[in-house]
This record gives structure tokens, C-alpha cells and sequence, in this order.
């Protein structure tokens, strides 16, 4: 490449390692969002965020290269990955991981990706996305608009922002942090004021048109709040993507729209602005990180009778088919399932995986992680607020903020996921799933099984329902969800009975 072209070019490196000009750690590459970019260096010896990769693939103009530095990809899967210890429970090392995730992406690497070639070069803009500027100028209805990655939404949001305000309306902007809104800035002549969602619903600005980006990563009661207030709004979201999935924003809000605001209007962006359809880096990594999964459609009409059985992850991690489904379920199910849940699941040590199945299809899945079951000493430096071992929330939550003295030393199942299928919601497949992860947690002598949430009347009566009582609720609110989070725990054990005898 001559050395002047390669001076335009803009280049990135995502690394820790020291000398290199410019560089940023992979915790602060969302700070590229929003920016077009030609090369990006991915340094993996400094830990492979798979958050951050994706994120950063998406910045890239068509006919831009990624580089991955690897260790040697037949050692790879058993190098002890600094990121390993975002997840990892105290006292587990990064060595000690098996690197099953690993194992799967480096075997997807090498059998290549299924997609056709692209061309290099990709228009400014698109007739769809012309076609959705003008429907947000002129709709006095809800608008929903939906894309994947790089199709343009966030831009057609600044654009729409710009001509509102140049006709006098006074646009407000709400997402789930400021960094996801920087397109839609840099796309906006004139910047509409952003709040986040607490904040917003909090003070209640004046504006005739709001503009929600990434709605799918807010709760759907936050939204209904929104659309109370401001019955001008814009929801945008990413069906596929790194920040989570709007698949379950499409089959929640949507229906919640039917009702409360009928007459709404759907807009979907599908041509990419900044690369050519059928792009072969899109391809591989919506595939290697699940970006698009989905739940399975094989749901039948007859009497459900699902049949339990725990996963296994070495299975699992081999059967692509099946991961796909689970992590459909589980993407559907919560509006922040990130590519790092995909690591988490088939690597973090002491997590056990549960479904309910009907006739080949997941009905329902819940993940256990086990937690506590610490030494007596560690327990009272937690409990004096000495201490905060990694990957022990519940057992950490119970001895230092409920101050229950010893609560550390216990053993804990904790419900880190539970979801249902979208369509056998409400008939009672999440209480039954339930009663098999408490006979599973009593089998494995757990003391007790806990879940934290961010708290709202329906989950709360769900887990009341099944016998759970309240340890712990946060003060502060979620400036996503709005909501406050809770801690609740159902004894096992004598010694638990005794322990949550106060609460």
C-alpha cells in the first residue's frame, strides 16, 4: 500500500501493550462508536473482550480489515486470557479455565464463514433510510425503528433531530448510556439534549418529540412510562448486535404498542450504510458470538409436558444447533444478553445449566452459578467490609449489607438466568422449572438458592409466589431499568432456616 494512502487511513489498535501510540484498552473501545474506521488491530494477548470486538467490527467502513493477534491457535483455547477474570468466582485463576468458547470460535474460524463476497464500496445513505427520516418528521404516532448493526438508524435519528428542531420542535434524546448515542450526534448539525431514562422520567423535561436509541436495552415499563409522556416518540433499536438483542423488544413492546397506541408505525432498515450486504466479517461474527440467534419455532399446539434435564456444557459447546436455541431463549428473555453471556456460559466455572424441553424445542432454561461456601476467616473481613471476593454476589450482599454474620460460610445456588419461551409465557413453566432447581441445589447440598434482580411487581410476586423471601433492596435506582435491585433467598438448610429466621 503507498505510504500516503495508508496515512489516510484510520487506524486503531485495541491493546494494553505499552509503546503504541493512540492505543486503547478494550474497556474504553466503545469510545470509537460512532466513528468510521479502515483498520482495526485487536490485541488478544491483553484479553480477548468479545463485548469490545464486536463493537468495534461495526465501526469499520466496507473494504476495512480487522486484524486478530492471537497466541498460536492451537494453544489459544488453553491461554490464560486476562479477560477470564470478569467472570471467574474467587479463588478460580485464569488458568484453570478450559476455554470451551475458545475451542468453539477457533473451530468457526477455520471452517470460514458461509456468506457471499462483498464489494468494497457502500453508499452515503439509502432510499429506506430517507424514507425513515421522513416518516419521523411527519408521524403525530408512535414510530419503531428497527435495523441491524450499521444499517443507518442511528444516523437517520441525528438527521430527523437536525429538521425537527430547524421547524421549531423542541427534541429530547434517551438511550441507555450517552457513548451509544455519539451516531446520532455526529449525524445531528443541531444536537438534541439527551437524558438518560431515569433522569428523564425523573424531571420530565419539556419536548414534543422523543427520541429513544437502543430501546431494546430499557425495560418495556420504562418505555410505556416514555410513551405516556411524550405520545410523539421514536424508539429505535438493534435487532442483532453486541448491546443485546431487540428480539424480545420486537415480541414485548410491540404487542404492549398494539394496545395502548394502535395505528403505530414499523420502519426497518436492512441495506448497510458502511459495508456491502452479505459482508463476510458481519457474517462470521454474528455466527461466532450468536448475535443472531433466535428461539427455536418448533413449539407445538398439544398439551405441554415438558421434560427437565441439565445441560451439559461440554455437549453444549459442541452441539451449535442447541447453543443457538439456548442463547435465543436467553436473549429473548433480557434486554442486555451480550456476546460476554455466550463466554460466561460455556466457560465461568461452578455454573450449571437447566432446561425444560418439549419434543426437541427449549421451552425454558435457567442458569445456577454456586456461590459461597467460604472460610470462617474471609467471611468476617466481608463482613466488617474488609473484603469483596469476585463472583460471589449473594453470599457478598447477605454478610456485609443484610449483616448476617457467617452468611458467606453457607453454600448458595444462585438463579443468574431463568426464561421462557415467548409464546408459552404465563402456564406456569417457570415455576416448575423453578421447583426443579431447588430439588437440584437441596441434591448438591446448597444451603440455600438466591437471585438479585432490578425489582418490579410482577417478578417480585413470582418469586414470592415460590416461597423466596427479601433480603436486601438497593437504594439507588438503575439509570437503564429504573429499577431498584433485590436480593431474595429460599432456605434449604436447617442452619439457613436459622440464619434467615429475622428477615
Amino acid at each position: 500500500m503507498p505510504e500516503s494512502l495508508l496515512e489516510t487511513r484510520r487506524v486503531f489498535w485495541i491493546t494494553t501493550a505499552p509503546g503504541i501510540a493512540g492505543a486503547l484498552p478494550a474497556k474504553k473501545a466503545h469510545t470509537l462508536l460512532g466513528q468510521d474506521t479502515d483498520i482495526i488491530v485487536f490485541d488478544a494477548h491483553s484479553g480477548f473482550d468479545v463485548n469490545a470486538f464486536a463493537a468495534v467490527s461495526g465501526t469499520l467502513r466496507g473494504g476495512g480489515t480487522l486484524y486478530l493477534l492471537t497466541p498460536p491457535l492451537d494453544e489459544w483455547a488453553d491461554f490464560p486470557d486476562p479477560d477470564y477474570q470478569r467472570f471467574i468466582p474467587y479463588p478460580y485463576q485464569p488458568h484453570e479455565v478450559r476455554g470451551q468458547f475458545l475451542g468453539r470460535f477457533l473451530g468457526m474460524l477455520k471452517a470460514g464463514c458461509h456468506c457471499r463476497s462483498f464489494s468494497p464500496i457502500v453508499g452515503l445513505t439509502s432510499d429506506l433510510q430517507v424514507v425513515a427520516v421522513e416518516t419521523i418528521l411527519q408521524a403525530d404516532v408512535p414510530v419503531v425503528l428497527t435495523a441491524d448493526r450499521g444499517r443507518g438508524k442511528s444516523a437517520a435519528l441525528g438527521m430527523a433531530a437536525s429538521q425537527l428542531q430547524v421547524a421549531g420542535k423542541r427534541v429530547l434524546l434517551t438511550a441507555p448510556s450517552r457513548a451509544t448515542v455519539e451516531s446520532v450526534f455526529k449525524h445531528a448539525e443541531l444536537p438534541p439534549s439527551f437524558f438518560a431514562p431515569d433522569d428523564l422520567l425523573q424531571t420530565l423535561p419539556e419536548g414534543d418529540v422523543l427520541l429513544v436509541d437502543e430501546a431494546a436495552a430499557i425495560p418495556v415499563p420504562l418505555l410505556l412510562k416514555m410513551l405516556q409522556q411524550y405520545p410523539r416518540c421514536v424508539f429505535s433499536t438493534t435487532l442483532h448486535g453486541y448491546e443485546g438483542s431487540g428480539r424480545g423488544f420486537a415480541l414485548r413492546f410491540q404487542k404492549a404498542l398494539d394496545t395502548l397506541a394502535p395505528g403505530w408505525l414499523a420502519m426497518r432498515l436492512q441495506q448497510p450504510m458502511r459495508w456491502a450486504e452479505n459482508d463476510p466479517l458481519e457474517c462470521f461474527i454474528n455466527q461466532a458470538l450468536l448475535l443472531d440467534a433466535d428461539v427455536g419455532d418448533g413449539v407445538c399446539n398439544t398439551p405441554l409436558r415438558p421434560l427437565y434435564r441439565q445441560l451439559n456444557r461440554d455437549e453444549l459447546a459442541q452441539n451449535e444447533p442447541l447453543l443457538r436455541q439456548l442463547f435465543g431463549l436467553l436473549i429473548t428473555a433480557h434486554y442486555q444478553t451480550r456476546p460476554s453471556d455466550l463466554r460466561q456460559l460455556l466457560d465461568a466455572p461452578d455454573i450449571s445449566i437447566h432446561v425444560l424441553e418439549q419434543q426437541g424445542t427449549l421451552v425454558a432454561v435457567a442458569l445456577l452459578s454456586r456461590e459461597g461456601g467460604l472460610d470462617a476467616q474471609l467471611t468476617a473481613t466481608i463482613h466488617a467490609g474488609a473484603r469483596r471476593p469476585h463472583g460471589h454476589p449473594v453470599p457478598q450482599t447477605l454478610t456485609f449489607h443484610a449483616q448476617l454474620a457467617g452468611a458467606a460460610e453457607l453454600v448458595c445456588e444462585r438463579v443468574m438466568r431463568i426464561a421462557v419461551h415467548p409464546l408459552l409465557q404465563n402456564q406456569g413453566l417457570g415455576a416448575h422449572l423453578l421447583e426443579h432447581l431447588l430439588g437440584f441445589a437441596a441434591q448438591q447440598g446448597a444451603d440455600y438458592l438466591g437471585v438479585s434482580y432490578a425489582m418490579t411487581p410482577e417478578l417480585l410476586r413470582f418469586w414470592e409466589r415460590a416461597g423466596f423471601v427479601v433480603a436486601r433492596i438497593g437504594f439507588r435506582q438503575d439509570a437503564a431499568s429504573g429499577s431498584r435491585s433485590v436480593v431474595q433467598v429460599k432456605a434449604l438448610s436447617v442452619r439457613a432456616v436459622g440464619l434467615f429466621k429475622g428477615l
